[in-house]
């Protein structure tokens, strides 16, 4: 490392994602949260994030918080940003690390080279989703290539895709997962707003678009005889038509309660019987690590990201089978002692392979070694 790195902080720049303070997207809750923590291990930290998402502010808990504006529109506004993000770290504030969060802007990461050392985050595979077309696909996959080419460090949020990586192209990629933080009891006088009591929902969080199975698990709970409702917390996503879809299943037992935030989400988790993730695509599933967190019974999709995190302290079913998923919340229900048993074990190995602290420290030691080099 150079000798003026080693007598000043190491500046990182954060792209690519929505913003900060995180509202929705795991993407933007884990640029929240490992932000926050390089800061209190000495860097200086620089976040740039979208405007329509960021209200205008300089800093947030020690982070310098730059807000830039971009097209709203699905299949440009992440490109446009990343973009304008470049430029502004080119021509207007040098670091040392430009760290690009998802593989998809990463298609930039040429041009982001020419300031500063370039470390990617693969969250996931966005070309596997549903709601792109043909062309946005070719250029998510355009994308993966560029990444794993030019990124001077690489980083996966699971093995699944560090396992990956190295099979398609031969590129060794660094794993370091997701995190979560482990929550005190937050009480349920949030619940009555939603009309939710505790110990009286199954609940699923996360954005509502087709890959992540919200559809699925309202389907399968309409063959269940149960006093139990289902609240949806979550939104669209360019993905209007597909609330809609949801908005025709709805019935009595089935809430749509939109994005929630704060003690509204963190008392969701904390008082549900149980948590479904139904997806068919993650990279590592932060939603799933939050339910674990508060040591809550959990029901998930077989997908090898989802098993990853949970095998062994949870319940799967097959991936996208309604039946299926019928018939395990079926036995969740009837086996309520085995399924907090698991839901305590879940919570300890949140707590053991999941904390952010050590998360953070990881990638303080890959940006030292990417500037090493």
């Amino acid at each position: 490392m150079q000798r003026e790195q080693l007598e000043r902080k190491i500046r990182v720049a954060m792209i690519g994602h929505r913003g900060v303070p995180a509202t929705y997207g795991g993407v933007e809750r884990h640029v929240e949260e490992l932000a926050t923590r390089l800061v209190s291990l000495g860097f200086e930290v620089l976040v740039l994030c979208r405007s329509s998402y960021t209200p205008p502010r300089k800093e947030y808990r020690g982070v310098e918080i730059i807000c830039l504006p971009t097209i709203n529109q699905k299949h440009v506004e992440m490109i446009v940003h990343t973009f304008l993000c470049i430029l502004h770290l080119l021509f207007l504030r040098r670091v040392d690390i430009i760290h690009i969060h998802s593989v998809d802007p990463a298609i930039l990461t040429p041009l982001a080279k020419l300031g500063g050392k370039v470390v990617v985050t693969s969250h996931g595979q966005a070309y596997r989703r549903e709601k792109w077309g043909p062309a946005a696909k070719a250029m998510s996959q355009w994308a993966e290539r560029v990444f794993v080419r030019w990124a001077d460090g690489a980083i996966s949020v699971s093995k699944t895709l560090r396992a990956y990586y190295q099979k398609r192209y031969g590129r060794e990629v660094t794993y370091i997962p997701n995190g979560v933080n482990v929550m005190e009891p937050g009480g349920h006088d949030e619940l009555a707003k939603m009309d939710l009591s505790p110990d009286g929902y199954v609940l699923y969080v996360g954005r509502l678009v087709p890959t992540k199975g919200a559809h699925t698990l309202i389907e399968a709970f309409q063959g269940i005889q149960s006093n139990l409702k289902v609240a949806i917390a979550g939104g669209s996503s360019h993905t209007s038509e597909y609330v809609d879809r949801l908005e025709g299943l709805l019935n009595d037992r089935v809430r749509l309660l939109g994005y929630q935030y704060g003690a509204a989400l963190q008392q969701l988790y904390e008082n549900c019987r149980l948590f479904v993730l139904p997806s068919q695509i993650e990279g590592l599933p932060i939603t799933l690590l939050e339910a674990m967190s508060y040591g809550k019974p959990i029901l998930f999709s077989d997908i090898p990201e989802n098993l990853e995190a949970a095998e062994g302290v949870g319940v799967s079913f097959h991936s996208g089978d309604a039946d299926d998923l019928r018939d395990k919340l079926v036995w969740c229900f009837e086996h309520p002692d085995e399924m907090l048993e698991l839901g305590s074990k879940a919570r300890e190995r949140v707590i053991r392979d999941y904390a952010w602290d050590q998360i953070a420290e990881q990638h303080a030691d890959l940006y030292r070694s990417v500037l090493a080099r």
